[in-house]
């Protein structure tokens, strides 16, 4: 499996899960922030400072586009 498969694969699994909590929890704000909040961790143990606040500031300055809705 390439990067590319692994990513997309994550992705799904993960936004399902992500879906199933904002159903049960009725709150996307707050699922969103704890994901974000595992992100950071995640991302803070893996990289150094430098690259850390450069990542986050990219992060913070770019587009990114909503979930299309689904009902």
């Amino acid at each position: 499996m390439t990067d590319d498969e692994i990513i997309h694969q994550l992705n799904q699994e993960i936004y399902k899960q992500a879906t199933m909590y904002n159903e049960k929890y009725k709150d996307s704000m707050l699922v969103a922030t704890v994901y974000l909040s595992v992100a950071t961790k995640i991302l803070r143990s893996v990289m150094d400072e430098e690259n850390y606040r450069m990542f986050m500031d990219r992060i913070s300055e770019g587009h990114v586009l909503p979930f299309k809705k689904t009902n």
